[in-house]
């Protein structure tokens, strides 16, 4: 038996090959919903698979979205790629994935590899300061980056997708001073990314306007030269960043660490060294990856909404028209039992 054309389709589904031409292609704005419905079923029911190279000779375009996250280390990155897998497949696309510890001139070249192989647009989460090295690539295909802020004028060459990284740390300064903690800590790789600046910045904000003490505390990164922003490292920089949190001059009695990869070296470290959280320390993390609520005690952290951020960014790229307005996402507060009153 040989197999279905879209020819096969078109007559099963009762509408014109162009009809299935545009379906396959994500030019469904003036579609109906009910002649979308009916190809679906058409295409499920004889088992059609397109030809993608030959649809990628003709058109140059491959059904197809790159993906750059700093390191697939971070759980939180995996999950973020489950994500815009999920939100890929809505449109009948595939994501291809690479890591590039932050790296603009490995971003410059994955990018390059991507517009080769006929991506209809790049995802970036590295979050740098500087995306002038992406201005080349935003000009011959959408480029969407996660963790900057829309209001920042100077990444105005790409679309942006953020949650408020500074909203993440007041709100969990916010959460700790509701508890009774009047001397908190932030405990940090070295902030050169955007987003880690966003939370230090919210953190110091947040601890001023509550009239309580707060210390930031940047850990070492120096002996890691191919990753000078700890993202391959977090669990343990955060495990031997607990010795900081005894010795600092603030005496905290919560944490707060930059994500939950290094929350979770926190609460190990801090064990080693005979701490009790929450007994002695409540502390929190920033993302609500998988272990987080597996962690002991679960963990309290502010959920980014990834599924949400992902369905966005993907939208930008393969349905500009139907994106969402705004492109700022809201934390949220997952209170778990690692917080509590500070002991008496």
């Amino acid at each position: 038996m040989s197999e279905p054309k879209i020819q096969d389709v078109a007559r099963l589904a009762g509408v014109s090959p162009s009809s299935i031409s545009n379906y396959l292609n994500n030019r469904m704005g003036q579609m109906r919903p009910d002649t979308q419905a009916k190809i679906e079923w058409a295409i499920k029911q004889l088992g059609y698979r397109p030809n993608i190279a030959a649809r990628q000779l003709k058109t140059g375009v491959a059904a197809m979205v790159g993906l750059l996250v700093p390191s697939l280390a971070n759980q939180f990155f995996g999950a973020l790629a489950c994500a815009v897998e999920a939100a890929a497949a809505r449109h009948h696309c595939h994501v291809m994935t690479f890591s590039t510890f932050r790296d603009p001139e490995r971003e410059r070249t994955l990018t390059a590899d991507l517009l080769a192989y006929g991506v209809q647009g790049v995802i970036t989460g590295s979050a740098l300061s500087d995306t002038n090295h992406l201005a080349s690539v935003a000009a011959r295909c959408p480029v969407v980056a996660f963790d900057i802020k829309p209001t920042d004028e100077r990444h105005a060459h790409v679309n942006t997708i953020s949650m408020d990284n500074a909203a993440a740390t007041a709100m969990a300064v916010a959460h700790l001073v509701g508890l009774g903690h009047r001397a908190i800590a932030l405990l940090t790789p070295p902030p050169f990314t955007l987003n880690r600046q966003e939370r230090v910045r919210g953190f110091q904000q947040a601890v001023a306007d509550a009239g309580v003490n707060g210390e930031v505390l940047v850990t070492d990164a120096s002996d890691l030269p191919s990753d000078p922003h700890g993202d391959t490292q977090l669990f343990e920089m955060g495990r031997s960043g607990a010795t900081r949190i005894l010795s600092a001059a603030s005496r905290p009695t919560a944490v707060i660490a930059i994500n939950d990869m290094m929350a979770i070296g926190v609460g190990v470290g801090l064990k080693q060294l005979g701490k009790r959280i929450p007994g002695d320390y409540s502390l929190i993390g920033i993302d609500d990856i998988f272990f987080a609520a597996a962690h002991d005690p679960a963990l309290t952290t502010l959920r980014q909404p990834v599924q949400a951020m992902a369905d966005a960014a993907v939208q930008r790229i393969l349905a500009p028209a139907s994106a969402p307005d705004g492109a700022l996402f809201a934390p949220e507060l997952i209170v778990r039992a690692s917080t509590a009153p500070p002991a008496r």
